[in-house]
């Protein structure tokens, strides 16, 4: 006889992210009637029917009458058929896509909101927001770096701290306008402005803050996502900036050393709380070097737990929901700070912000404020917030 939270229907589907690449999205209904339902974004790869099909056809009937609840069981049981059927481990999105929905299904089968579900029904600490600016990276405008962030830390709640990102920036949109840049977007809707360098991206951040009436340093501070790996030349041993060449005439290559001297005039100049991904990956040499001189001031922060006192937690990179709960209990105990991130490239899926109240993170970043699938997150975390404001209620935390 099934129980009222074994799965009894399991369907994938291909769905359309935000930039118009095919994603995979799979739903989950219970005995009880409750569903669930998630989508991730497969970027450009073309396989949005294949990953479909899987969900269709092998992972359906792995999970079929198992327990929703039990989320370690099934996603073991995900990952093992992924791995036999040559995905890879962490590689099968449509595996990602069923862990998410099995976990909103068995929250919504127990009336639970899905934060609730995966933290425990004691008050959330909401996290702070690391709110994309300016964005560089693969695109042909914009810096080398990956992108520029806020960090509202002079917010008393998450809802003021939102708030203070989105008034700077509309400010710095102006602002940018008004010196002839454009104010197109990039990857997580930062925007894209043919600028000098990093240095004249951070002054204008600087200007967008006086402007908009905060103090630089004591109400918002600055977020670096480096985007190294993209950066270096393995063959040449540098790092290659080649928009800021370009644009200066003259070839900029910094070697390890001049990327972390580079770091520390950066952090001398303006509030940087957070440097991520600063150094090639494989470079544990680089990477303790710039721990050691820099952990006093701010947050070096990685996904692989190395030289960090961050780890920033990706549900692609996870895998499961159970690998993203493994991931943050990982990190507390190596005393990082938790940073629970969207992917470049990402759907209006909203799972990420109720995972980051869900395990007390210290930061959420999704994107800059604006695009559905940016806000979705933000709002999301609103939604949750609001809940616990409400008379007779634990108040949230807020680690602002």
């Amino acid at each position: 006889m099934l129980n009222e939270l074994d799965i009894i229907e399991v369907t994938g589907r291909t769905v359309r992210d935000s930039w118009g690449y095919p994603g995979v999205e799979a739903e989950v209904v219970l005995e009880n009637g409750a569903h669930g339902r998630a989508a991730v974004s497969l970027g450009n790869t073309g396989r949005a029917e294949e990953q479909a099909e899987i969900v269709n056809d092998r992972l359906s009937e792995i999970i079929l009458f198992e327990d929703a609840s039990d989320q370690g069981r099934i996603d073991r049981e995900l990952q093992q058929a992924s791995e036999e059927n040559g995905a890879g481990k962490n590689r099968n999105q449509g595996v990602l896509a069923l862990s998410m929905a099995v976990a909103r299904a068995a929250g919504a089968g127990l009336h639970l909101p899905l934060y609730r579900y995966l933290g425990g029904t004691s008050a959330p600490v909401m996290p702070v927001p690391m709110m994309s600016m300016i964005s560089g990276g693969n695109g042909e405008k914009g810096l080398d770096f990956h992108e520029i962030m806020i960090v509202p830390q002079g917010a008393g709640s998450y809802s003021e701290g939102l708030r203070m990102g989105v008034e700077i920036y509309q400010t710095l949109k102006r602002l940018l306008a008004m010196s002839g840049f454009s104010t197109s977007t990039g990857d997580g809707g930062g925007f894209e402005p043919d600028m000098k360098n990093s240095e004249e991206a951070l002054h204008y951040l600087m200007d967008s803050f006086q402007l908009t009436g905060y103090k630089p340093g004591t109400d918002v501070l600055v977020a670096i996502n480096a985007g190294a790996d993209q950066l270096y030349v393995k063959e040449e041993g540098t790092y290659c900036f080649s928009k800021e060449s370009k644009k200066g005439g003259i070839s900029i290559n910094r070697e390890q050393k001049d990327m972390i001297a580079y770091y520390m005039r950066l952090a001398d100049g303006f509030p940087i709380c957070a440097v991520i991904n600063g150094l090639w990956k494989e470079d544990i040499e680089g990477r303790k070097q710039m721990m050691s001189l820099l952990e006093h001031r701010a947050l070096m922060v990685s996904d692989d737990f190395t030289e960090a006192n961050a780890t920033i937690i990706r549900m692609e990179q996870a895998g499961t929901v159970t690998g993203a709960l493994e991931m943050v209990e990982k990190a507390r105990k190596a005393g990082h700070k938790v940073i629970i991130a969207s992917d470049i490239r990402d759907t209006e899926e909203a799972f990420l912000a109720d995972m980051a109240a869900a395990v007390r993170a210290d930061y959420v970043k999704s994107g800059a404020p604006c695009r559905g699938e940016c806000t979705a997150k933000y709002n999301e975390l609103l939604r949750i917030e609001e809940f616990y404001r409400k008379p007779g209620r634990a108040v949230a935390e807020y680690f602002g």
